[in-house]
């Protein structure tokens, strides 16, 4: 069940759960700014800075279309809003508790101070780095600028009238060369090269790799600078830049003339690669929450998109969690007040009472399920505690608990294990046809083989589909168990890298699937018998193409013996 998920599955008694009606909002740019705003319609806010302002530089899309007294107005209803407690030269020392209920330490000048809230919203902004020494510039010149410098020459027009005002000039922009592009960097890039183009006597061209467009709005800004203008060059391969003091020469192969193309241009423009901070690296520790490809504090999958992190309760927005603009982060702010709503709604929670069974008699506090939990939903009083807030019920506490002390509402390991045990009576199999269990995940290969069936796709005979929250669940005893009722193979399907709702319980299944071979082995079954898969949700045709050569492969290898049988 997700959170927010009240609504109660028959015969399931339900709870009320209190809750902390007040969020951290941590970074006062732009994004955090709208956050803090927005959530504050709702809820008592916290808005936390380690610079000594907010706000902060204008993004470009506001420079070129005027429109700062938007951005201002905002500033203006932060600053006198009683609903928020602004903390700025303030950083986040330490975080405890779950969802609903967080303990918060933050710092000042070395005051401590502790609030208590009910979710967080990390809204800072990445930093933009020039690649000059990527290109080989040598020291800096006049002419040669980073694309934040630009664009503070466009937002200040003393600064503009200085470079522009005087004669005519040719300015090129050089994007995604020196690194994988982002439609973000492009459409900083084109918005500036459009409002230089539009200068008398200014001419634009903008060098790149590929043309990142996969952003709302971006081709429409890409095809109207190019109505005006607005040369652009698609190149594999970096250019050459030969640099004599503050002349410069630009020097490629056109790849439609196939000539080698010299531009003398008066402005160079580098771009910039953004990334995380190293204090956010620390935030991401101090929170308990994953990591994603360029330090950025959301993991690649499709889950958590757009603003959820791998713990409930706690949320990135804007660029942060990805090279995103103002706008993009705008968007993200009303997905988060939807999530914080849905998570606080007006201080209570209803959620299904023991969705988590923890015996208490055989946890031994042995750690492994609170190392192991990928939600950061366990903590200890004595014995192991499982926040109904935080947990999702993937299950995977479960199966890795040595004491098997946790069990999971509606996936207990009785109903399992009677579940596959009734399988084959069910289907109503003769000895001829083999009787084949597949672990599904619900998430994934549960829904790609619902689709198939109902799409009357042929499916196996002696297939038997057996329902798991996530493929973390599956541990070694359900597939052991089964060849001891009877089936001929196992599979366990489980969703693809990346896209498991629990992070790593495909992980996990695949490990216990290798272990489970090599015991099949040892005792003379044979590892064949067992096959790991991941398949997606929208998968029903590699769903039936999976099960059908498996089922080809048990044929070979014959039934069970029955000295394997329960």
């Amino acid at each position: 069940m997700r959170e927010g998920d009240q609504t109660a599955q028959a015969g399931q008694v339900l709870e009320g759960i209190s809750v902390e009606p007040q969020v951290l909002v941590i970074g006062g740019g732009w994004v955090g700014l709208k956050a803090a705003y927005e959530l504050s319609q709702y809820y008592k806010v916290i808005l936390v800075e380690s610079g000594s302002d907010l706000g902060g530089r204008m993004p470009v899309q506001v420079i070129v279309s005027g429109e700062k007294e938007e951005l201002e107005h905002l500033l203006k209803k932060v600053m006198e809003n009683g609903q928020i407690d602004i903390l700025l030269e303030t950083r986040l020392l330490d975080t405890s508790g779950m969802p609903g209920g967080f303990s918060i330490q933050l710092g000042k000048d070395g005051e401590i101070q502790e609030r208590r809230i009910g979710a967080i919203v990390v809204a800072k902004e990445v930093l933009s780095t020039p690649l000059v020494e990527d290109y080989g510039i040598g020291p800096s010149a006049k002419n040669i600028l980073t694309q934040s410098q630009i664009e503070s020459v466009l937002a200040c027009p003393e600064e503009k009238e200085n470079l522009f005002g005087q004669e005519a000039k040719e300015v090129i922009f050089l994007v995604g060369l020196k690194q994988e592009g982002n439609p973000l960097m492009m459409e900083r890039a084109m918005l500036c090269a459009l409002e230089i183009q539009r200068m008398e006597g200014c001419n634009a061209s903008v060098i790149t790799g590929n043309v990142k467009l996969a952003s709302n709005g971006l081709e429409g800004i890409y095809r109207h600078s190019r109505e005006n203008g607005v040369l652009y060059f698609k190149l594999k391969e970096p250019p050459r830049i030969e640099q004599d003091g503050d002349r410069l020469n630009i020097i490629f192969t056109d790849p439609v003339m196939y000539e080698e193309i010299v531009l003398k241009p008066d402005i160079l423009v580098l771009e910039e690669e953004l990334r995380p901070r190293e204090e956010d690296e620390e935030i991401a520790r101090l929170l308990g929450i994953d990591v994603g490809p360029g330090g950025f504090l959301q993991e690649d999958n499709i889950h958590n998109l757009p603003v959820r992190s791998n713990r409930v309760g706690i949320y990135v927005v804007g660029s942060l969690r990805g090279p995103l603009g103002l706008r993009d982060g705008w968007t993200d702010v009303g997905n988060v007040v939807l999530e914080v709503r849905n998570l606080l709604g007006k201080g209570k929670r209803v959620l299904p009472k023991n969705k988590v069974k923890i015996h208490r008699g055989k946890c031994t506090t042995c750690l492994t399920c609170f190392r192991l939990c990928p939600h950061g939903a366990i903590y200890w009083d004595n014995r192991a505690v499982i926040s109904p807030l935080a947990c999702e019920g993937c299950g995977i506490c479960a199966s890795e608990c040595p004491m098997d002390a946790i069990q999971i509402l509606d996936y207990h390991d009785d109903q399992i294990k009677a579940e596959i045990l009734n399988g084959k009576q069910r289907l109503q199999l003769d000895d001829a046809t083999p009787w084949i269990v597949a672990f599904c995940c619900q998430n994934s290969a549960y829904e790609a083989g619902q689709t198939a069936i109902s799409f009357n796709m042929p499916v196996p005979r002696g297939l038997q589909m057996v329902e798991v929250p996530c493929a973390g669940k599956i541990d070694i005893d359900y597939i052991m168990s089964s060849f001891e009722y009877g089936a001929d193979g196992v599979l366990v399907l489980a969703c693809h890298k990346d896209n498991c709702k629990s992070i790593k319980g495909n992980i996990y299944a695949e490990l216990r699937v290798d272990n489970t071979r090599n015991m099949l082995d040892e005792i003379g079954l044979g590892r064949e018998r067992v096959e790991f898969k991941t398949i997606a949700s929208n998968m029903p045709v590699e769903f039936v193409q999976t099960v059908h050569r498996f089922e080809t492969r048990i044929k070979d290898l014959g039934p069970t013996p029955r000295s394997f049988l329960f």
